[in-house]
């Protein structure tokens, strides 16, 4: 019985995950693989409004983000990231941004339902990644979005030692 109430427990945390958003206090992470695999999904009405402000211009409050922490390191391949979402007063945007993550500022790269936030020109890296509402949406806009990529951010050795 124990065992049986263990393996429910696990499975119910490991389940979990997907199911909140992703904020500046417990930023999730994104390590695609060469062919962009797996994406990102995330429900911003499940989560909450980490960041007011973003590039020092457009408004992000009253609206959940979704917060990734991504590397670009030395020899990435991906070239953009896309997000869907988009529904009725519902657009998503996303922000690639080198500041504290709750500043969301010195941003890199923007995009949208319609533009991908372009890779190139990035710096190898770390970034915070988020995806929240249009600052033209209505405060608490929110929905289902998922970014997607066509490449890798391959994660470099920092340190490494035998003994």
């Amino acid at each position: 019985m124990k065992m049986t109430c263990l393996a429910l427990l696990v499975a119910g945390v490991l389940g979990s995950g997907a199911a909140f958003a992703q904020t500046c206090g417990a930023p999730g992470a994104w390590n695609p693989d060469a062919t962009g695999a797996p994406p990102v999904a995330t429900d911003l009405c499940a989560g909450s409004d980490s960041v007011a402000l973003y590039c020092g211009v457009l408004d992000s409050q009253g609206k959940n983000d979704g917060i990734y922490q991504i590397t670009l390191a030395a020899g990435f391949t991906a070239t953009s990231i896309s997000v869907s979402g988009a529904a009725a007063g519902f657009n998503p945007v996303t922000y690639l941004y080198t500041a504290g993550c709750a500043t969301g500022d010195g941003c890199v790269h923007t995009g949208d339902a319609n533009t991908a936030l372009p890779l190139a020109g990035a710096s190898p890296g770390a970034y915070f990644l988020s995806v929240t509402a249009a600052a033209s949406d209505a405060l608490g806009a929110c929905g289902t979005t998922t970014m997607t990529t066509n490449g890798t951010f391959p994660v470099s050795l920092q340190n490494f030692s035998v003994e």
